[in-house]
Formats: structure tokens, C-alpha cells, sequence
């Protein structure tokens, strides 16, 4: 912009030229001025204000983010459904039907996957397949390994009904369930002994349901032990059940029974603290564990609960 000066005696306004220094101050602030606009412009614009190309991006991370934790959480559930598998295999047709163990390979770990999403340069999409590939190997060892099984249990049905893989009380709730097998304190002697078997508390007069089709092989009462007691061999490995403590006996010596049918009722017989059904079962007159034999009764969650309660109970009822 021009200034102008009055010249008082040519009395007419004269325009008045700037000197250098002037004219670099100006030039000067406009340089500093075009500054601060292109660091405003950079702030807004490239901080705030994305690009098509970098909406793209953000919106590719989230998506990948997203699949991510999809993926992570189909992976959670598939190894506690593995880890179930497991626990029944090992704790329960192991142990029972002698079957092979589930062999199945953890190759399916994406922990590592977590690092590439602090990772702002990283491709997710790219390794998306491979964490796939690992679920879908995965399930695929699951669902061979459960074929395998089926075919072996199948070829054990008609076996099956010999084994005593139920529970000798009707729907018995898991508080109801006392000590296992193993040293537990004596009621009466307050000493660890040797348990043979699993206590059941129930009312006297509850039903006692033979656990496999079989034979009575013994039918004993008395006042002293275990008191009134039912014996019954079943044909298959050898296996035997034992019924201690009952109040009436329904079955005779020779009688053959089926699974589920009621043999005696719950008493306090012989050396009983309370009344209860002291139940045994035997394989080759080996002492074996009745927790692992209930799988035909129970869901995963509740046989590990029953467990918990067997193990940690430490005084019998006889």
C-alpha cells in the first residue's frame, strides 16, 4: 500500500518511497507469515484432516483389528473345547475303555499376532489366512479325533451296557457326593484309613439303582462293617460293583439285573456315621475310582465339580 506525505511548500501530497530497511522488515514479516499459515495449514490438514489414502488405511487396521479378535476368540473356544476333550479322555475313556488317547497338536497359536497390531507399518491382511489355516487345521484334528472315537466307542455298544458308567442314586446333586477313593479319616477311629470307595449321602429309603446290567454274585446283611451289601459282577474286563450300608435288599444271589434298576434302598447298616450308600467298583479285584465312571450322567462342567468335591472331602462316612 502507498503512503503519502503533504509537502507544505509545493502544498501537494508527494508519495514517500520506502527505504531497504523498511522494505526488508516487510519482506521479512511476510516470509514469517507464510510460515505460520503452512504450520497451520499442516496442523489441520495433515494431523487432523486425513487423506483418502490414509481413511483406506485406518479403516483396513480396524476392520483387520476387528477380525483379529474375532479370531482370538473363536481360537479361546476351540481350545476349551480341545481342553474338555482332554480332561474326558484322560480321566475318563482312558481309564474306562482302555481307548487310545486323543492326540491333538496345539499348531493353531496366534499370541504372536498380537505384536503386528502395534506395529503402525504392519499387513494383518496378510497373515489373516494363516491364523485361518491354523483354526481350520485345528477343528479338522478335532473332528477326526472325535470320528476315531465314535468308531471305537461304537464298536463297544454292545459291551457298554456292562460298564458301570452311571450313578447308583437318581439324579444325585454334587453336594450329595462324599469322599473317593484313597487315606480319608475314619468317622469313628479319627485316623486316615484307606477308603475303598465313594459315599453318597441320601435319605434313608432312597432308591439304589444297579449302575451296569450284570449278575448278583453276593447278598449279605449284618449289624457290624459295611453292613447290609449287594455285589454284582458285570461281563465285561472283569468289572464288579459293591452296594454298602442299604436298609432293604430287593435282589437275591444269581439274580441278573439291568442298568437303572432298583436293587436295594439307602440304610445306615454296620459301621455307618450317617446314612449314606458307600458304592465300590472293582476291575480284576483292583480298587478303581468311581469318579472317572459317571461320564455317561454328567456334562464336563458338573463332572469336574464332582471331583472337586470327591478329592477335597476328607473324612468318609464309614
Amino acid at each position: 500500500m502507498n503512503r503519502y506525505q503533504f509537502n507544505e511548500e509545493k502544498l501537494e501530497f508527494t508519495r514517500v518511497r520506502p527505504n531497504i530497511k523498511t522494505i526488508l522488515k516487510r519482506i521479512l514479516w511476510v516470509f514469517l507469515g507464510s510460515v505460520v499459515l503452512a504450520l497451520v495449514y499442516y496442523l489441520i490438514f495433515g494431523m487432523f484432516i486425513l487423506s483418502p489414502a490414509e481413511r483406506n488405511l485406518v479403516r483396513e487396521t480396524q476392520l483387520m483389528q476387528t477380525e483379529y479378535e474375532r479370531l482370538t476368540n473363536e481360537m479361546n473356544t476351540l481350545n476349551k473345547v480341545v481342553e474338555e476333550l482332554e480332561m474326558r479322555d484322560r480321566s475318563i475313556y482312558g481309564t474306562v475303555l482302555h481307548s487310545t488317547p486323543l492326540e491333538v497338536t496345539r499348531e493353531a497359536d496366534i499370541s504372536h499376532y498380537r505384536k503386528l497390531l502395534e506395529d503402525p507399518s504392519f499387513a494383518l491382511a496378510y497373515h489373516a489366512d494363516s491364523v485361518f489355516g491354523g483354526l481350520e487345521h485345528r477343528a479338522a484334528l478335532v473332528t477326526r479325533a472325535l470320528y476315531m472315537a465314535g468308531n471305537e466307542v461304537y464298536g463297544m455298544l454292545d459291551s457298554l451296557k456292562y460298564l458301570p458308567a452311571a450313578f447308583p442314586l437318581r439324579n444325585p446333586p454334587p453336594e450329595s457326593m462324599g469322599a473317593t477313593t484313597g487315606r480319608r479319616i475314619h468317622p469313628f477311629y479319627k485316623i486316615p484309613m484307606e477308603h475303598t470307595g465313594m459315599d453318597f449321602l441320601a435319605g434313608l429309603g432312597t432308591d439304589v439303582l444297579a449302575t451296569a446290567d450284570g449278575q448278583v454274585v453276593n447278598v449279605s446283611r449284618s449289624a457290624r462293617g459295611r453292613g447290609n451289601v449287594v455285589e454284582i459282577a458285570h461281563p465285561y474286563r472283569g468289572y464288579t460293583t459293591l452296594y454298602a450300608h442299604l436298609s432293604d435288599i430287593f435282589v437275591r444271589k444269581g439274580q441278573f439285573v439291568t442298568r437303572g434298576m432298583v436293587i436295594a434302598r439307602v440304610g445306615s447298616t454296620g459301621m455307618s456315621f450317617m446314612p449314606h450308600l458307600h458304592y465300590e467298583i472293582r476291575q480284576e479285584d483292583r480298587i478303581a475310582d468311581p469318579v472317572h465312571y459317571f461320564f455317561m450322567d454328567v456334562m464336563p462342567g458338573e463332572y469336574r465339580q464332582i471331583m472337586l468335591t470327591a478329592y477335597n472331602t476328607g473324612q468318609s462316612l464309614d
